[in-house]
């Protein structure tokens, strides 16, 4: 112990500032090596863009940094170790060994590992902002060495792009979200969301109505008053006909094409105007189809099983955005009961049918104008599912 009594007053003031120092420098690797490193590049990019003021302030400056991840983690290790290898050094100079390792110990425990991680842990952020500029010059100065680990790091395991989830993880992630009381996403957006994720693996088969639950017409049938009263009960605004049988179909009809057609003529159907209706195979994925009705062509669709050629229903964009939004889409009549739901069509028939004098059902040529078709128009619903 002679070589204690040997310092001065101004090398032992020296010796402990440097041991402060050391066991500071070595606090401040060890929190920065894991406050940076535990931030997701992916997190710090959307921040960047979507984050207030301050998130983008920090995540635009650590980015540059965080491009090497390697690198600057060799560094910060590089710069820890060494920190911690001299400081027992100068302990040694100041008091025995016994007690040098004591302190060292416990110095570099509670202020060099415990205290900085913490901090680091929760204010990651802005403390990686603000120490940037000394992570830079640390990555510069021990570049010769750093670098070259690094750069071996990334061919053996590969550079970080960030993280990026499953589909059934981030499904997951949305629901969690959900449950969570006054959680940031409520129940709709989680079932959109889902909704949304789920299409990819779904096909025109999972959303499609089957052909003995759809409604349409024989093309040589005639529009008589029977007819009329069955398509204000249907309550569509779009009704596929069939050519002899209900697995031949042939064409779309618009209500909305009968509004100059009078009851009394007896027309077929065939001569009223059909438009075409496209096919589609059971296979044919969601988003496929959406694109297609996106297309405005048509917003009905024949579904052919792919398999064995057969058809076997139809598709209509009203059953592909229920698809998405995870919920019927009901109109007016739909949420009703059956009896209910007669008994006000009938209502609304009766209302909504004016009354044409003689006079213009002479000019007209008819008793029933173009007009009696408006009550079956008035509830037609706008969208295309024919169930």
């Amino acid at each position: 112990m002679e070589h204690h009594e040997d310092l001065t007053p101004a090398t032992t003031l020296l010796y402990s500032g440097v041991s402060i120092f050391l066991v500071c420098t070595s606090g401040m690797m060890s929190g920065l090596t894991v406050g940076l490193l535990s931030l997701d590049q992916m997190n710090l990019q959307i921040l960047s863009h979507s984050g207030d003021v301050k998130q983008k302030k920090y995540a635009s400056g650590i980015i540059p940094i965080l491009k090497n991840r390697h690198h600057l983690m060799v560094t910060l290790l590089l710069c820890n170790a060494c920190a911690m290898e001299a400081l027992p050094i100068f302990l040694d100079k100041l008091t025995d060994p016994v007690i040098a390792i004591i302190v060292s110990v416990t110095a570099v425990l509670l202020f060099g590992e415990i205290i900085p991680q913490a901090l680091c842990v929760r204010y990651g952020l802005a403390i990686g902002f603000y120490t940037s500029w000394l992570v830079r010059a640390l990555m510069y100065a021990t570049f010769p060495i750093s670098y070259p680990i690094g750069l071996l790091l990334d061919r053996l395991l590969g550079g970080d792009h960030g993280e990026y989830y499953k589909r059934s993880e981030l499904k997951e992630l949305v629901t969690m979200h959900a449950a969570v009381n006054q959680g940031p996403l409520s129940i709709d957006e989680c079932n959109i969301i889902n909704g949304a994720l789920d299409m990819k693996t779904k096909t025109v088969k999972d959303c499609m109505t089957s052909l003995e639950k759809v409604f349409m017409v024989g093309q040589d049938e005639v529009f008589d008053e029977i007819m009329s009263n069955n398509l204000i009960s249907d309550g569509h605004s779009r009704v596929p006909v069939y050519r002899d049988n209900r697995n031949n179909i042939v064409g779309l009809l618009l209500v909305k094409h009968l509004l100059g057609v009078s009851t009394d003529k007896r027309m077929p159907i065939k001569q009223i105007g059909l438009r075409p209706l496209p096919g589609v195979l059971t296979d044919k994925p969601l988003y496929d189809m959406l694109n297609e009705f996106q297309t405005g062509r048509s917003h009905m669709a024949t579904v052919t099983d792919s398999s064995r050629g057969e058809l076997v229903g139809i598709i209509t964009l009203e059953d592909v955005i229920e698809e998405l939004i995870q919920e019927e889409i009901e109109d007016e009549t739909d949420a009703m009961p059956a009896e209910e739901k007669s008994i006000k069509l009938r209502r609304l028939q009766k209302h909504l049918t004016p009354v044409v004098t003689p006079e213009q059902a002479r000019s007209q040529g008819r008793k029933g104008s173009s007009i009696e078709v408006a009550s079956l128009l008035a509830h037609s619903s706008n969208g295309d599912n024919n169930v």
